[in-house]
This record gives C-alpha cells, sequence and structure tokens, in this order.
C-alpha cells in the first residue's frame, strides 16, 4: 500500500502544479454534481414504508438513475467526437441539477420516482465521461491512470459523501428536506463548468455522421476491458445500494429501533464506503506499475471475498462486520479508473466517444442489474439466510470477472494509441 501511494505522489509531482489543480477543479465539479446520488439510498426505509413498496421496487427506483446515465449515453457521449465540450457539460450539470431538486419535490410513488431519478442520471452522462476523455488527452502515460483514478475518485467520494451526510441530516430534518439541501448545493456544479472547461475542445476528430460508431468496439482488447467494466458495475451498484441495508438490518436484529437503524446505517454505510475514495486513485497507480489487468484481477478477488464474507457476518461482532464493510468499501472503488483508462489506450482516438459510450452503455445497464438482481434475491430467501444469499451472489460476479480478464492479462499489451 505504502509503495502504491509513493508512487502515486511522484507521478502527480512529475505533472506540474497547473495541471494538479485543474484536476482537483473537475474533481469538484463531479463531487458537487453527485451530492444527492445517495440520498435516496440513505431515506430508502422511508420511501419504503411512505410509498408501501417492496425491496424489488426500491431497486428499481434507483436503478432508474443509471438507466438514465446508461441509455443518454449512447446519445450524448459520440457527439464529443465532433462538438465542444464545454456546451456537453453545461447542459449536463443544468439537467442533472434539475432531476435531483425535482425529486424530493415530485417523487410521491414509484413511477414519478423513477422518472426523476433517470432525468438526473441522463445530466451525470455528460459531465463524468467527458471528463475522463479530457484527462486522457491532458495527461502522459505514466501519469495517466493516476490522474484518471483520482477523478474516479472523486466520483465515490461524493457518492458516500452524499449517504453519509444525508444520514446526518435526517437526524434533524426529514429525507426529502435533506435531499432537497444537497440538490441546491449541487448546483454550484453549473459555474464552476463554465469556468475549468472553458476553451477546451476536444471534438472535430471524426468525420463522417453525427451517431454512435459501432466500429469503436472493434478492438478485442477494448472490449475485454469494457465487458469487465460491466461486471464491475454490477457489483459496484449492487453494494452500494444494499449494504446500508445490510447494515441497518444488522442493528434491529441488535435491538435498535427501525428508524433509528435507517439513520445510523446510513451514516455508517457513508463512511465504510467512504474507503472507497482512495481506491481508484490507487487502483490506478497500482495498474501503471502492474499493468491494467493484472490489478483489475487481484481487486476483483478481494472484493469477491469480502461480498461473500459481509453477506454471512450479519450476526457477526458489530466491529467485525464495520471492518469487512469497510474494506468492501475500498475494494469495489479501486479497479474502476483502469477500466476507463485501458479503453483510452486501446482505442482510435477518432472513435474514443463511441467507445466510451459503448463503455457507459453496458457498464451502467449492468449498474442497472446488480441493485435488482439482489434485491429479488432479499424477497424471494427466507430472511434467515437472505443477506448470506444476496452477497453470495454479488460475490460470483467477481470470479466470472476473473475468467473473462484472465486471457488479455496472459497477452501483452500494444503501444498505446492514444
Amino acid at each position: 500500500m505504502r509503495s502504491s501511494i509513493e508512487t502515486a505522489e511522484a507521478g502527480l509531482r512529475g505533472i506540474g502544479f497547473r495541471r494538479v489543480g485543474w484536476l482537483l477543479g473537475m474533481c469538484a465539479i463531479l463531487v458537487l454534481a453527485l451530492l444527492p446520488f445517495s440520498s435516496y439510498i440513505a431515506a430508502m426505509p422511508f420511501i419504503q414504508e411512505e410509498w408501501g413498496i417492496g425491496n424489488s421496487t426500491a431497486g428499481v427506483v434507483f436503478a432508474a438513475y443509471l438507466a438514465g446515465y446508461a441509455v443518454v449515453a449512447l446519445l450524448v457521449l459520440p457527439l464529443t467526437d465532433r462538438l465542444p465540450l464545454r456546451r456537453v457539460f453545461l447542459c449536463s450539470a443544468a439537467v442533472s441539477v434539475v432531476g435531483n431538486a425535482l425529486f424530493p419535490v415530485a417523487a410521491h410513488d414509484p413511477i414519478t420516482g423513477s422518472v426523476l431519478r433517470f432525468l438526473a442520471g441522463a445530466g451525470l452522462v455528460g459531465i463524468y465521461m467527458p471528463g475522463l476523455r479530457l484527462l486522457a488527452r491532458e495527461f502522459p502515460d505514466s501519469a495517466r491512470g493516476i490522474a484518471m483514478g483520482l477523478y474516479v475518485t472523486a466520483y465515490y467520494s461524493a457518492g458516500a459523501l452524499s449517504l453519509a451526510v444525508t444520514g446526518v441530516l435526517m437526524n434533524s430534518l426529514d429525507w426529502r428536506s435533506a435531499y432537497m439541501a444537497l440538490s441546491i448545493l449541487s448546483a454550484l456544479s453549473i459555474p464552476l463548468s463554465a469556468a475549468l472547461v472553458r476553451g477546451r475542445h476536444d471534438g472535430g476528430l471524426a468525420s463522417g455522421g453525427w451517431g454512435l460508431r459501432i466500429g469503436a468496439f472493434a478492438s478485442g482488447r477494448a472490449r475485454s476491458y469494457i465487458v469487465g467494466y460491466s461486471l464491475h458495475a454490477m457489483e459496484l451498484y449492487a453494494v452500494r445500494v444494499w449494504l446500508p441495508a445490510l447494515l441497518a438490518a444488522a442493528l434491529v436484529a441488535r435491538g435498535v429501533e427501525v428508524e433509528q437503524a435507517a439513520v445510523r446505517a446510513a451514516t455508517i454505510g457513508g463512511v465504510a464506503l467512504a474507503a472507497g475514495a482512495v481506491g481508484p486513485v490507487l487502483g490506478g497507480a497500482i495498474s501503471d506499475r502492474f499493468g491494467r489487468a493484472n490489478s483489475a484481477m487481484a481487486i476483483f478477488g478481494l472484493s469477491g471475498a469480502c461480498c461473500l464474507a459481509v453477506g454471512w457476518a450479519v450476526g457477526a461482532p458489530w466491529a467485525l462486520l464495520v471492518v469487512i464493510s469497510c474494506v468492501l468499501g475500498w475494494a469495489i472503488a479501486a479497479d474502476s479508473s483502469i477500466y476507463s483508462t485501458a479503453v483510452t489506450e486501446t482505442t482510435d482516438p477518432s472513435q474514443l466517444g463511441s467507445a466510451m459510450a459503448v463503455q457507459a452503455f453496458l457498464g451502467f445497464m449492468g449498474g442497472v442489474i446488480g441493485p435488482i438482481f439482489v434485491g429479488a434475491i432479499l424477497d424471494l430467501v427466507p430472511p434467515s439466510i437472505q443477506w448470506g444469499v444476496g452477497f453470495s451472489g454479488v460475490a460470483m460476479l467477481a470470479v466470472v470477472a476473473i475468467a473473462f480478464l484472465y486471457p488479455i492479462a496472459r497477452k501483452p499489451a500494444p503501444s498505446s494509441p492514444a
């Protein structure tokens, strides 16, 4: 771990203070845009009771955010091959803010909730993936994994921060007020986007039509990394949605009242997932040194083992359950930047927007499936074993991913076309 941190520090020192400052500003945009992201997860026990919905339906409402991201990615990201990124950034930030702010005001059932979550997710797509593309062009090969890892770290930090802060706010506010407070703060992402992306134009590389270029998916290595990213997203979002619920169930089993357990679990779950904040930057640094596929497989092995352990540890000592949750929070985040970095290195730059659109679509559709998959298991399996079986299902995704990544890990990587 220490050597990885030293590697990251050395890489960042070599890219200059001005670039580092710009990178931190881009990270701040993500954090602001995602402040309301996990408010739904924190409020989910109250929403389920208010709307009278089960675990599967609650998972669908959450997944609508990811579905909006995935579907709109196919329309928006190919445009980044041709249009100035500033336009995409500003429009997307505005859509994200509006979708988030409307949820606590207008969502009163699963349908309206899903529509507004879909809208908020559609806005995020024009911030996150184009940001990765800008970073890929801004930083050299020797520091690209670290820089993109730090950007992805901001993504995970925001999710954990959102969960923890919403939990704290719900100690004194109802869930709608807490949700709205973070939505208002997220509006600061709009002027910051206007300031940092001004003058940057990453379009005009591709010729021909304005739609998705399927040829961007032609590289076998890129396909493998994109599938790995999809499996990673299935695991990631299954854990992010249901780990707080698992912790709440563990607290209830220990005699804590349901409402108090929900608030405490949101806060503790946010802290546990905050361990993932350093995951992507360390994962990126590790992959710069040991290779993308090898690093991704090792991290998948750790996250799979933690999923298996946490599901069957609901009745274990509370301290042990929290420790496993923190390690899991790091592991599910650590490999995220690896796939995005690898896609930028194995794709023709003129088709990178389309390649990233395919990556975003398949990845976030995997994120849609993960929470619903676990929610269905929880509804079908007897309560005495539901968490063990549910998280064992998540652990199996890691096994599949390792089997899929192994062949490309054995082949030497060609030079980057970026």
